[in-house]
């Protein structure tokens, strides 16, 4: 049984709880069956060097490679084939437009909490869980991590960004492809990328933001939908657009349709359904 918390508000304490479904298998979840897969033998010191990054904060500390610091003048931390191949990127659209739903939970709430249900899975199966936080014009990193303290942080990271774009929701707000374009830049290749989004404002560059990405890790994308997106109402209604009021008709939403021209793998997530019901 999950705490009780608003459908408008990421709960850290529903966040943590998920655990409890994951580690009981009682909820659905994509992090067995990513297309990177999440299976492989447990991470270790064996193996081929596989990637050489510039440090950031948060990483291992015991992950900097001596020799590669001294030669680039900064330190660099290395990651290996073990260990990339387990590791797994929670990527949450908090942009403005996803701050809305009209039942159940908000479509940002919706993709907190799928993503941390599936981060906590793959946490348990040994994985080592990140995540990026993507905001109007910014996005925080949180690298992989592994144990229960990743998820832990990953968690409260969700829950504050999530109150503080509610609290100064931004006027305009960076497309999908160049928030895309920022985490490509710093994610380890071969790391498995899930993405929860409404898909709202990709970009004209989309298509060659995600292929820019699925070259250098796998891709999966939880496309979050609310009640009105995927069972449009009849009729004609008036809607607040910055500061006018215009008069027009719900449509069926076109992003399905975008995702499937550019090959990306992706599920709908029903905002209106509760976590524990896992994903249509």
């Amino acid at each position: 049984m999950l705490p009780d918390a608003s459908g408008a508000e990421v709960s850290l304490d529903r966040l943590i709880a998920l655990a409890s479904l994951a580690e009981n298998g009682t909820a659905g979840g994509l992090s067995q069956g990513l297309s990177g897969g999440l299976s492989g033998p447990h991470r270790g010191d064996g193996g081929d060097l596989f990637d050489l990054r510039p440090f950031q904060d948060g990483d291992d500390l015991r992950r900097i490679d001596p020799a590669a610091s001294a030669r680039s003048g900064r330190p660099q931390v290395r990651s290996r084939h073990e260990e990339v191949e387990r590791s797994l990127l929670l990527v949450v659209d908090f942009r403005a437009p996803m701050l809305w739903g009209t039942r159940g939970r908000f479509r940002s709430v919706a993709a907190a909490e799928a993503l941390a249900l599936d981060g906590w899975r793959a946490c348990l199966s040994g994985a080592r869980v990140g995540a990026a936080i993507l905001r109007d014009r910014t996005f925080e990193m949180l690298p992989p991590r592994p144990r229960e303290a990743a998820m832990l942080r990953i968690s409260g990271a969700f829950a504050r960004a999530h109150a503080a774009a509610l609290e100064t929701p931004g006027k305009a707000h960076d497309s999908l492809a160049v928030m895309l374009d920022g985490v490509a830049a710093r994610v380890a290749p071969g790391t498995v990328v899930l993405l929860a989004t409404g898909l709202d404002d990709p970009g004209a560059d989309f298509g060659p933001a995600t292929a820019a990405l699925t070259r250098k890790c796998p891709l999966d994308v939880l496309l979050v939908q609310d009640a009105v997106e995927i069972a449009p109402p009849r009729g004609r209604f008036a809607a607040r657009i910055g500061a006018r009021i215009s008069r027009g008709r719900f449509g069926r939403s076109a992003s399905p349709a975008l995702l499937a021209r550019h090959g990306i793998p992706a599920r709908i997530l029903r905002a209106a359904d509760p976590v524990e019901a896992g994903m249509a």
